[in-house]
């Protein structure tokens, strides 16, 4: 096997990382993660519009002149153990620089903001050599893995008392709609949900029914997204995409196009408490229509767009405090997708996890968790019925705003080609905001 040493060096440093955090008294930990968020996004930039904390800005200090700067890099490293088609190392990496310009102090224009990011990804054919559709690691969308791109560029404007939101731009539709990592808010900061989980496999960043037409990390696209806020618990959202992502562009690096293609989704949202903890949930239905004309890629079967609905739903099921002074605990999650497609991967997708909080002694700041993503395979484009794909990781908080995060991932059978051996997969990341 390629890489064995790498990838032990690879997993000796990150985790030493870890065991250096360990906090000293648990008393003091437990008291910070009252106050902080426990665990983060796998991909922050695939799940905010603002990505990283506003250090950078800070130190440089312009923030205090309306100008917000930050970031993320993700770093990981794959081994693939057995199975799929190239058991051995892959590494990738992910550098997001972000800058949001408030107008209101900069300009004195109430409401609005402009908002630019820059992207430098190197990476490799992961998800491939597994032979995963579905894909164990999200981060990856389509060639080319490598990449500097202008990943968003975009003006937001909030109206009529912030009930009405618009955004016109390049931006990440995915974080919009169908999202599964977006918090659930609680009107007790102490027990809102930060991140629904932290699993890092594509399923949680794009419904699978969605692939090949929504825009997202790091395939971003133009368009416009209106969203409507009527109460603090109910929003309907629309937007309009450039849809050439569905005709094999890479809508990331290549400038819009107007030619017929386009994405048009709409999706309506509620947010709740239960109980008298104040248990949060959250749920969203969306549809979605791409027009264009379609084809498998072996160009054989064609056809005149297509339509698609989904369903999202995300509930805290326990509490391990009975006061409201952290949300140490376990929370679920449920997707579900449908699509008419005869050329798109998956027509029919279930998934569901499970995610534990500030459930470690003296490790108030980690979370841990298990997923599991179905989807049943286009018969125009694959050989095999369906593909599943199980993952469970540990995000441990290292300190400051950083974490690492171990994932263990295993397809029974891979789809991509026929007849592949279950494929085992362990990956060690670190996601470093600033």
């Amino acid at each position: 096997m390629r890489g064995d040493r790498a990838t032990a060096a690879v997993l000796i440093v990150l985790w030493g990382l870890v065991l250096s955090a360990l906090p000293a008294r648990c008393e003091d930990a437990q008291a910070n993660a009252a106050r902080e968020e426990v665990g983060i996004s796998a991909n922050p930039a695939a799940t905010n519009q603002t990505t990283g904390t506003g250090w950078l800005g800070r130190q440089l200090g312009i923030d205090k002149y309306g100008f917000r700067l930050g970031g993320v890099w993700i770093g990981g490293a794959n081994e693939l153990v057995s199975g799929g088609i190239d058991p051995g190392v892959t590494f990738n990496s992910a550098f997001i620089l972000d800058l949001l310009v408030d107008m209101q102090r900069v300009a004195g224009i109430p409401g609005a903001s402009v908002g630019v990011d820059f992207l430098q990804f190197n990476s490799q054919a992961t998800n491939t050599d597994a032979g995963s559709v579905l894909g164990y690691i999200g981060m990856l969308t389509s060639e080319p893995y490598n990449r500097s791109e202008l990943l968003e560029l975009w003006w937001r404007q909030e109206l009529f008392d912030k009930h009405l939101i618009v955004r016109v731009g390049k931006s990440n539709p995915a974080i919009d709609f169908q999202d599964v990592v977006r918090p659930v808010i609680n009107p007790n900061k102490g027990r809102e949900i930060s991140t629904v989980t932290s699993l890092l496999y594509g399923p949680i960043f794009v419904n699978p029914t969605l692939y090949d037409v929504l825009p997202s990390f790091y395939e971003n696209a133009f368009g416009i997204t209106a969203t409507w806020i009527p109460s603090q618990q109910l929003y309907f959202s629309y937007g309009v995409f450039d849809g050439n992502k569905a005709r094999g562009v890479s809508t990331g690096v290549v400038p819009p196009e107007f030619n017929g293609y386009y994405f048009h989704i709409a999706e309506i949202g509620l947010n709740w408490t239960l109980g008298a903890e104040q248990k949060p949930g959250f749920l969203s239905v969306g549809g979605w229509r791409q027009t264009g004309k379609l084809s498998t890629d072996d160009g054989l079967i064609e056809e005149n767009g297509a339509d698609g609905v989904y369903f999202v739903g995300s509930q805290l099921l326990w509490y391990r405090d009975p006061e409201p002074v952290n949300n140490a605990g376990v929370s679920g999650y449920v997707q579900l997708g449908w699509n008419n497609s005869e050329t798109l991967p998956f027509n029919y997708y279930v998934g569901a996890g499970l995610t534990a909080r500030s459930l470690v002694p003296c490790r108030p700041k980690d979370s841990f968790g298990i997923g599991l993503a179905w989807g049943w395979l286009n018969p125009n484009e694959y050989d095999q019925a369906s593909e599943l794909l199980l993952q469970g990781y540990y995000q441990a908080h290292v300190r400051g705003q950083t974490y690492t995060e171990t994932a263990v991932s295993y397809t029974p059978e891979p789809a991509l080609e026929p007849d592949l051996n279950p494929a085992w997969a362990i990956t060690q990341q670190i996601i470093v905001p600033f």
